[in-house]
């Protein structure tokens, strides 16, 4: 493997490189769909070149180890801290509990009264840099989403590969069950994620957590053991308990977008894949001889830690060096990079890219726009006792009165602390504490963007969420109605375990909140780690679409996008399962094209 994963490596540039360039396809960025798009394409043959920013990090138990993603999220090797808005009010961003703030010594303070002479940095969303990408610190939880999020996209653009019932099969490719019978349909049994869910054990064994547990299986109905991710044509309306499934193997090693990179490196087939970490690229390149922007490869700082983002920044300007493919460029650089990589490349908004001097090669009004994300908060309890027993959290779906469609919640619960992000999290409250945390999924609000800061591409870009700009109430109502069935779930149980002092969004024992008090709360501190659609899919005349239905970008050949930014709506709950199924898509129409393309003169 170490002769084809390269630290640092010295390609010569220029037109002799592009004359000679050894590689076909060249894909930056290797989260869950830049790693495995990578490898299926070397596996089919073509020479293909993984462009990582970071390291590989993978033999280390801070991320090989599932149980350890606090620590990998807190991890100076791999972080990449961007600071963002929730919205463009800043009275009411300052009300933010964790508001993160660098202190005249260099230090961060994370709350509401900060030190003299503190510079507000904004609200902490950390990203993964790092061979696997935000695979690699992530929680691991794999769920599907409903199945209208893939036929909205069919209907879009007219593509019916993208119909739900033809996406199942990349679930089914990229899935080893452990957690149903082999041969369950919809399941896949010989792929390179394996799945798994928490030991349900612990329900047959009389404790503190068990007996919540059975309160909120009381409350909501369900099983620990129940299939989140059924082949069932009313999955989607289903409600109750569930196992939590996760990408981690039976024996809690993460598995997934590095585990598959190594596995196809090791390979005693010697598929053709080079892997070049520490290389932060900076813009596509593009064919001087073509009437229609061409992509032919790609410009790159070499070094360590050069993204102003990472922590250990030290000023480092880097080597530039330029890398250069016979067939295409795919970015898969994250819903944050993406967007900026293509404004450098002179892809996006023209007025923004003119606004730093960056020639326009495409002018796409939507590069940036429609970042969208779930909205997240949860219901944090204090028991009156130290609670005995253990148990990994098991997941909850509900359906709001208020919700459209479908069931509109995703919870997990255990007596565990999450309240988001900041430097150093979680809080802990010590031995007494229950949550079920949970997600609202498909918002109604995806006014958020990522805009360039500059056209230095180690500067990160400005990243506002536009939180509850439309819809707002609507979704808040959900949210709150999910507080209220989770306390309701919590504090079924009776005395010594009850009476509960509640945390957060009704602080106190058996207080009786306003409706109003509690949508507040979650407005004011709601949080998310699910950022997506910042490149769209989307039919040509829709202004904001970036890429076709073959994650092709409008209006310039040869070059893709295949992460999460792709997604013209926020897919679910969790979108790590998701991008790894994109990549399997994308896999397919790129393997399709090259098949079909004309061989060169």
């Amino acid at each position: 493997m170490a002769s084809r994963l390269v630290t640092v490596g010295l390609l010569v540039a220029g037109a002799a490189a592009r004359a000679v360039a050894p590689y076909d396809y060249i894909v930056v960025g290797s989260g869950p769909g830049g790693a495995p798009l990578a490898a299926n394409l070397a596996r089919a043959g073509y020479p293909t070149l993984l462009l990582e920013a970071g390291d590989d990090l993978g033999s280390n138990k801070n991320y090989s180890e599932m149980a350890n993603f606090n620590l990998a999220a807190n991890d100076d090797k791999s972080r990449w801290d961007f600071f963002v808005k929730h919205s463009s009010d800043q009275e009411r961003e300052n009300k933010y509990e964790h508001m993160t703030w660098k202190q005249p010594d260099g230090s961060f303070y994370v709350g509401l009264e900060p030190p003299e002479g503190s510079e507000q940095l904004g609200i902490y969303y950390p990203r993964s840099a790092t061979l696997g990408g935000c695979a690699m610190h992530n929680g691991g939880v794999c769920a599907l989403p409903a199945d209208d999020d893939w036929d909205a996209i069919a209907e879009s653009t007219g593509d019916e590969t993208w119909l739900a019932k033809n996406m199942r099969q990349y679930f089914e490719r990229i899935e080893t069950a452990h957690y149903v019978p082999a041969g369950t349909p919809g399941h896949g049994y010989s792929g390179y994620v394996n799945v798994t869910i928490s030991d349900p054990a612990f329900m047959q064994q009389a404790s503190d957590v068990q007996e919540i547990a059975s309160g909120i299986i009381g409350t909501v109905g369900g099983d620990v053991t129940r299939d989140i991710n059924s082949l069932d044509p009313d999955r989607d309306q289903q409600t109750g308990v569930f196992g939590l499934a996760g990408h981690a193997d039976p024996n809690g090693h993460r598995t997934g977008s590095n585990t598959y990179v190594r596995a196809t490196l090791d390979d005693p087939a010697e598929y053709p894949l080079t892997v070049q970490l520490q290389s932060l690229v900076t813009k596509v390149l593009f064919s001087e001889d073509s009437e229609e922007p061409t992509a032919i490869g790609v410009e790159v700082l070499r070094g360590k830690s050069l993204y102003k983002a990472d922590p250990r920044h030290d000023g480092t300007e880097g080597k530039v060096v330029q890398l250069f493919a016979n067939k295409e460029v795919i970015v898969s650089g994250g819903t944050f990079n993406t967007p900026q990589i293509l404004k450098l490349s002179g892809i996006g908004p023209a007025e923004e890219l003119e606004k730093f001097d960056i020639p326009v090669v495409k002018d796409l009004p939507g590069v940036g726009e429609r970042l969208g994300d779930n909205y997240e908060g949860g219901v944090l309890a204090l028991a009156s006792k130290p609670l005995n027993g253990s148990s990994g959290p098991f997941a909850v779906h509900l359906k709001t009165p208020t919700a459209r469609k479908n069931r509109n919640i995703y919870g997990w619960c255990k007596s565990f602390s999450f309240e988001g992000f900041w430097p150093g999290f979680p809080t802990e409250y010590g031995p007494s504490q229950y949550e079920c945390a949970f997600v609202q999924m498909n918002p109604r609000s995806q006014a958020g963007y990522v805009r360039l800061r500059s056209n230095d591409p180690q500067e990160p870009p400005e990243i506002n969420f536009e939180f509850f700009k439309n819809g707002g109430d609507e979704d808040l109502t959900e949210m709150l109605d999910a507080a209220k069935t989770f306390r309701k779930a919590i504090t079924s149980v009776g005395e010594p375990i009850a009476p509960f002092n509640e945390k957060h969004p009704c602080p106190g024992v058996n207080q009786n909140c306003t409706d109003a008090a509690q949508k507040e709360f979650l407005k004011l501190q709601a949080y998310s780690h699910h950022a997506a659609s910042t490149c769209g899919i989307g039919p040509a005349d829709d202004k904001l679409a970036v890429l076709d239905s073959k994650f092709r970008v409008h209006g310039v050949k040869n070059l893709r996008v295949v992460d999460a930014s792709a997604f013209p709506a926020v897919p679910g709950a969790f979108p790590v399962c998701p991008v790894f199924m994109l990549a399997e898509k994308a896999t397919d129409d790129i393997l399709g094209d090259a098949e079909t393309a004309p061989s060169p003169a």
